[in-house]
């Protein structure tokens, strides 16, 4: 029995943690309506992705300014992408805070938590990964952090000049 249980926690835990320059891992959710969604649907433009959940309170204090920061670059090519990972059956709760919050950047719901192995999250919640535009890796953010903050919007400048060069 104990080697089943060591097993099952040595598959969930990734094989390396991401490194800058890594692909994204694929990863797949549903969107609050139900419908399926897959990231391969994001690739092309640089993203943030955010992996959270409502009854976070950290995840729910940064969700302001990822509106925010969703907002000032959204223009350019830019979109902030969140993964709930409430419980199953919860899409109205998720919604009822995205509504409150008044959140209109893309959210999904992965209530397996799938998304947290591939993303190396064993640490809790939230974690913040920006993409390039063809859907590396390029840096993290693990606990709260300040989506604002100017070396979030520096790090987020870099990655629309290197996709607008690619152009």
């Amino acid at each position: 029995m104990l080697i089943a249980a060591l097993a099952w926690v040595a598959c969930r835990i990734p094989d390396k943690p991401l490194e800058p320059g890594d692909e994204a891992p694929a990863f797949e959710a549903s969107t609050l309506d139900g419908d399926d969604f897959n990231s391969s649907d994001l690739a092309g433009a640089p993203y943030m992705l955010n992996i959270w959940a409502t009854w976070c309170a950290p995840c729910r204090h940064e969700m302001p300014e990822l509106q925010e920061l969703h907002d000032r670059y959204a223009d350019e090519g830019f979109t902030v992408v969140g993964v709930s990972v409430d419980d199953r059956g919860a899409r109205e709760t998720i919604r009822e805070f995205v509504d409150e919050i008044g959140v209109d950047f893309p959210i999904y719901h992965d209530p397996s938590w799938e998304i947290t192995d591939k993303y190396g999250l064993s640490r809790g919640l939230p974690g913040t990964f920006l993409m390039d535009s063809e859907g590396r890796f390029v840096r993290r953010w693990t606990g709260w952090f300040r989506p604002m903050a100017e070396d979030v919007q520096e790090s987020v400048r870099q990655v629309l000049a290197a996709a607008a060069g690619q152009s």
